[in-house]
């Protein structure tokens, strides 16, 4: 079995690009997920909501709610949520929009990745900032406290 933090890398690999391609084609995107299942693959997760354009923290809801259940069965030990959002500089009040990325291991801390982009002049595309990680708000796994 791999590294917790070789597996947490590789849905980071996996979710990221996709934001890219949805930023780039449409300026923004819904929330979406991994997880790695207990066997080690790697799928894209979709969430229940029957609506076409769902609200967005609907979508984040029903990703964290199915991402639990599947942890807490066991059948997946890593798991990330993509999500388009905007950051506001507590000092100074500036939002920046970002790309965040939740990400947890059953065997691991959860980590939530921000990584700040700007839309390019003349539909250039995107261009992504530094990633910035911060402790992970909302985990998917029971971590026992120590």
């Amino acid at each position: 079995m791999a590294e917790p933090t070789d597996e947490i890398q590789e849905i980071l690999n996996f979710l990221l690009p996709y934001a890219e391609r949805m930023l780039n084609k449409h300026g923004e995107f819904y929330p979406y997920a991994a997880a790695l299942g207990s066997d080690g693959e790697l799928n894209a997760v979709a969430t229940d909501v029957d609506d076409d354009s769902p609200d967005v923290s609907e979508a984040l809801l029903a990703l964290h709610v199915g991402l639990r259940e599947r942890a807490a069965e066991g059948a997946i030990r890593a798991s990330g949520i993509a999500a388009d959002v905007t950051l506001t500089d507590p000092d100074s009040g500036e939002t920046t929009d970002a790309v965040q990325v939740e990400l947890d291991h059953a065997d691991a801390d959860a980590v939530d990745i921000f990584v700040p982009y700007e839309t390019e002049s003349a539909g250039e595309g995107i261009k992504f900032g530094e990633l910035v990680a911060a402790e992970g708000r909302e985990p998917v796994f029971a971590h026992a406290e120590s």
